[in-house]
């Protein structure tokens, strides 16, 4: 969520990526709601500048799309490999 600007968070995140050793970033955006999203492609173009893949995972948190997004998540870590 993004209630300020934060014009270090691409780096504190490209930071992390290889800090961990990441080779994927999941972002989890809230559907319907635009301050979760805001950011969504510079979360994306920090990832991959850092060399990690990127998904980003939108949910309303109900129990309703528990099996696209275990199926997402599944495919996602399969191209992790």
């Amino acid at each position: 969520s993004v209630m300020y600007q934060n014009d270090a968070r691409s780096d504190i995140i490209k930071e992390f990526i290889h800090e961990y050793q990441a080779h994927g970033v999941i972002d989890v955006v809230l559907s319907g709601c635009h301050t979760y999203a805001i950011e969504t492609n510079k979360i994306k173009e920090a990832s991959r500048e850092a060399g990690a893949n990127y998904m980003s995972l939108e949910t309303d948190y109900s129990k309703q799309d528990i099996g696209q997004i275990r199926t997402r998540l599944e495919a996602f870590i399969e191209l992790l490999g």
